[in-house]
């Protein structure tokens, strides 16, 4: 079994570096809605996804999870940390860790990746700004966790302390998370036909950042 670990911070706080662009219920709703294109993906996929977060998500979004609620927010790394470990609770042989604000993946994305799987123990996928944006491990503890601007280069270095050879996937809409009114303004021109740019589109029309038609 495949589990995809999905890690979403408290609704209030996510997403702050857009509040000079979208109100809090606003940013709300977008987290939201970008889980839901994420979700379903892996739902179309046959990937279980496990939710990890402080608030109890069951019921605010529409799709399939399982929902791993924290006792109090610790931040990525150990969100990571606890998903990866009740994921192999629950019979997972492997895991593959997604951001939820990552709306532009795809089917073809996950099944790639997954088809890296075969050969590499890891398969990393690298953002735009150092970091990672998905994570597959096989078995789930082949590597720990790690999280920092250079990611990217850390998960690359302790694959090859564990002596295991490291897969790259590289993808332009893989690698494009919604940080700031930069990505918004980049996920204009790439994202219809998604939840996330139904919730922005009315939005960001004020701003001038909404893709030419």
């Amino acid at each position: 079994m495949l589990c995809a670990v999905i890690p979403v911070n408290e609704l209030r706080r996510a997403k702050s570096r857009l509040a000079e662009l979208l109100s809090p219920q606003q940013r709300e709703a977008l987290v939201l809605a970008m889980l839901e294109d994420v979700l379903s993906v892996l739902n179309s996929c046959g990937v279980m996804p496990l939710v990890v977060s402080p608030e109890n998500l069951q019921g605010r979004v529409d799709g399939e999870f399982e929902m791993l609620v924290e006792r109090r927010r610790a931040g990525l790394k150990q969100a990571v940390r606890l998903g990866n470990e009740h994921a192999v609770e629950l019979g997972a042989r492997a895991t593959l860790f997604l951001p939820a604000d990552v709306p532009l993946l795809k089917r073809r994305h996950v099944r790639e990746i997954l088809r890296m799987g075969r050969r590499f123990s890891v398969v990393v996928a690298p953002s735009l700004k150092g970091g990672i944006s998905a994570l597959y491990r096989s078995p789930p503890d082949v590597v720990p966790e790690v999280f920092s601007e250079r990611t990217f280069l850390e998960v690359r270095r302790m694959a090859e302390r564990a002596g295991v050879e490291l897969g790259v996937y590289d993808s332009f809409y893989l690698a494009l998370d919604i940080d700031t009114p930069e990505d918004v303004r980049e996920f204009m021109y790439h994202g219809r036909g998604t939840r996330t740019y139904r919730v922005l589109e009315g939005v960001v029309r004020d701003y001038e950042i909404v893709a030419r038609r």
